[in-house]
């Protein structure tokens, strides 16, 4: 399994149950999120001071790191609220007019 494989590579160690979770985020979201999960994970389960990554572990990193879906999402519910997005709507040009 790829993730087993990478988890070795970066000898981090999965709880069975953190190891079946983190293969279903995979499924519903992409091999390389969940790839990309492990190390903040693990960086998670040594702050509690624990050699094996945890459901927890996986949870909490999953709250912190978005995947492409989620950030797509977040970016549209957002679009609007950066600042100077106003003055590149009201001058039309792509730059903002600081004539004002």
């Amino acid at each position: 399994m790829w993730l087993t494989s990478r988890a070795d590579e970066e000898d981090v160690k999965l709880a069975p149950d953190a190891l079946e979770l983190i293969a279903t985020i995979g499924q519903e979201t992409s091999l390389r999120y969940c790839l990309n999960l492990i190390a903040p994970c693990h960086l998670l389960a040594q702050r509690r001071k624990s050699p094996t990554v945890e459901v927890e572990d996986i949870r909490l990193a999953y709250t912190y790191f978005s995947d492409v879906a989620r950030s797509t999402t977040y970016a549209k519910e957002t679009a609007g609220m950066m600042f100077g997005e106003e003055e590149v709507a009201e001058n039309g040009s792509g730059s903002m007019d600081f004539t004002s």
